[in-house]
């Protein structure tokens, strides 16, 4: 794992050496196009007026902010003054980001929290870019001096604003939440955090690279190696599928080096010390091709302990020596503390023990130093995180009393004006309710004579349909009459016939009319004009059926299970007529004198879709049965009426006969 010399994106975890050196080599070309000279940006500045010019300034990145700032700052200081005095917030606010993000730049992280904390608790800021700006500010300050939770929280205040605006600059939600983890040494919610992170790269075969050298990083630091060898060499599979064409440039040399010096210290960790020598040869070799120097000497430290581990001491020690020239001129506490331990362990194993303890004596006294440091770092960060939670109290403290006078002025506000409004609205009452008892008067007048009207229609509408009902009752009176005479004058002919065949015809034709007839008694009694309850029907006719054989069929028994339906007459008549044919055929043809079941059934198979069913245990119909040539009328009488109701008519043996009738309602 390396620190990249490259320093473009503020925030240098080593994590970083990948993504700072993929936008050297990318950026380096649109960076020197958009950059104005600062003589063009001077011509421009000047030009503007006072809100214009810090307008203007405060559009340039933070790094040219940085750079061109000497040459506008006495401008901008008289510009500060004369808003003061003028009393102009906006302009005020714009120069204290500017303000905060200098110190930022100029890495014054303790200066630079207050006043971004400050901006945001008082909402200064309110264009989401600056939003976003002062957010990416602030949360690279935080991780600066370890106030990571403070950092964790920021960094989701960012992706709120992401989610509503698509359009804000990638590189501002950097670094992403999985390395802010990592730099807590919470590996695990790290890696997890990473997969979450995908979709966001997956468009891009260069974030992808990215993705997998640090996914690499990842693993390594939980101790998977096999997962880290992985990561590393797809993300160098995905350089060799961008970059296809040799040669490449320094640049690209050096992201392939670093890659293989990755790939490298993988192998280091598991003792394949012969594989790790040439992959970290290279990336010492691109790091100094590109005059990464700190770079080279930390990947020259890992080689030193690739010759100790071979007993090569000679090219252990040129290794280390080479790494102490260059890591002796920088302040970077990590790589001197790896590069000390590295002497003192090549001292001991060489046999000069005086020099390893030296060494190992150094390698103490420097870390217990830079332990005392953390703990100023830490106990600043506690400080500065103490002084936002105070200044934010303060402020929601100030903001709540401000709110409070303003409830009260606008309370008594509100009193004078609802006073000096209800008199208003008092002397319009009174007129209006005056005005509105007249008409009420009046209307109630109007109301009392259309009543009156609407109650003599009612009552001749009433009396109408009282006069329609028992018409109707009447007629259903009169058919069931009708048919009672037409039924005991079959029954007085049949008594005087002879012909036994004439004899059955009209006992046949008699219970047919005695079902309908039954059916018009039903609905009399009922006091139904159309509907009648189909079930209650079926009993009473079954019951009558049953009677007129009872005398010869004591042996046979009806079982029923019918379901509550209610029916029109359209439907009812029909339905009643299968019913008496099949059951006085299941009488006559099912049985010959032997004991037996007739059932029947009335069940609800899906929406609006009933069945009928009529059978019996009887012998059954014959094995040659047709229906179609059948010479029996009762039968042609079932298939009539069930295609005039639109019924589906399924016959066949199952122990018995069995006639099944399925039929639907509108």
């Amino acid at each position: 794992m390396k620190i990249n010399h490259l320093r473009r994106i503020i925030y240098t975890s080593k994590v970083h050496a990948f993504l700072c050196l993929f936008i050297f080599v990318f950026a380096n070309v649109v960076i020197s196009q958009n950059n104005n000279n600062k003589q063009t940006f001077l011509i421009f500045f000047n030009e503007q007026s006072l809100a214009g010019k810090v307008k203007a300034f405060d559009t340039l990145n933070l790094d040219l902010k940085q750079e061109y700032y000497p040459i506008v700052k006495d401008e901008l200081l008289k510009i500060k003054a004369q808003a003061i005095a003028d009393n102009k917030e906006t302009i005020l606010d714009r120069l204290q980001k500017i303000e905060a993000e200098l110190f930022f730049t100029n890495k014054n992280y303790s200066k630079a929290i207050p006043i971004l904390t400050d901006l945001l608790a008082k909402h200064k800021i309110t264009d989401y870019k600056d939003s976003v700006r002062v957010l990416y500010c602030l949360k690279n300050s935080l991780i600066k001096i370890h106030s990571l939770n403070k950092a964790v929280e920021i960094h989701k205040d960012l992706e709120t604003i992401r989610k509503s605006h698509k359009d804000a600059d990638e590189w501002m939600f950097h670094p992403k939440l999985s390395i802010i983890y990592y730099e807590m040494k919470m590996y695990k919610e790290c890696l997890k955090q990473q997969l979450l992170e995908y979709d966001e790269l997956k468009h891009s075969t260069y974030m992808i690279l990215g993705y997998f050298n640090n996914r690499g990083l990842f693993w390594q630091r939980e101790g998977n190696l096999d997962s880290s060898l992985f990561c590393f060499m797809k993300a160098k599979d995905l350089f060799h599928q961008i970059y296809i064409k040799e040669p490449y440039s320094n640049q690209e040399k050096a992201l392939l080096g670093l890659l293989d010096g990755n790939i490298g210290q993988v192998y280091l960790a598991r003792k394949d010390f012969k594989k790790a020598i040439p992959l970290l040869q290279r990336d010492i070799l691109s790091s100094k091709n590109i005059n990464d120097k700190l770079n080279a000497a930390v990947s020259e430290i890992e080689l030193s302990k690739c010759y100790l581990s071979l007993n090569n001491l000679k090219l252990c020690k040129q290794a280390l020596d080479s790494a102490n020239a260059v890591i002796i001129l920088t302040d970077d506490y990590t790589s001197k503390l790896k590069l000390l331990k590295q002497y003192a362990t090549y001292y001991h194993k060489s046999g000069d023990l005086v020099q390893a303890i030296i060494y190992y004596n150094k390698y103490i006294d420097f870390k217990d130093s830079i332990e005392k440091q953390e703990n100023t770092t830490q106990l600043i960060a506690v400080q500065v995180a103490n002084q936002m939670a105070e200044k934010e109290k303060l402020i929601a403290q100030s903001q709540s009393n401000f709110t409070e006078k303003n409830l009260e002025v606008s309370k008594q506000k509100v009193i004078r004006n609802s006073l000096i409004f209800g008199g208003f609205v008092l002397i319009g009452i009174i007129i209006f309710v005056s005005i509105q008892l007249r008409r009420t008067k009046y209307q109630k007048q109007l109301f009392e004579i259309k009543n009156k009207q609407i109650e003599t229609r009612n009552e001749i509408i009433n009396k109408s349909l009282a006069e329609k009902d028992l018409l109707i009752k009447e007629v259903h009176h009169r058919v069931k009459n009708n048919l009672q005479i037409i039924s005991s004058l079959m029954k007085l002919q049949s008594a005087k016939s002879s012909n036994e065949e004439v004899k059955n015809s009209l006992k046949e034709a008699h219970d047919r009319i005695n079902s309908m007839a039954l059916l018009h008694q039903l609905l009399y009694r009922n006091n139904q004009m159309t509907n009648i309850l189909f079930n209650e029907y079926l009993n009473d006719l079954i019951t009558q059926i049953s009677s007129g054989f009872a005398i010869n069929h004591k042996n046979i028994s009806i079982n029923t299970n019918l379901i509550t339906l209610e029916l029109d007459l359209d439907t009812a008549i029909p339905l009643g007529l299968i019913t008496n044919e099949l059951v006085s055929n299941a009488y006559k043809h099912a049985f010959h004198g032997k004991a037996g079941i007739i059932s029947i059934e009335l069940n609800k198979l899906v929406k609006n879709t009933y069945i009928l069913k009529v059978s019996d245990n009887g012998k059954g119909l014959p094995a040659n049965f047709d229906l179609h040539s059948n010479q029996s009328l009762g039968l042609d009488i079932v298939t009539i009426l069930s295609e005039q109701i639109n019924a589906e008519l399924k016959i066949y043996n199952d122990n018995g006969a069995h006639f099944e009738i399925i039929f639907k309602m509108a």
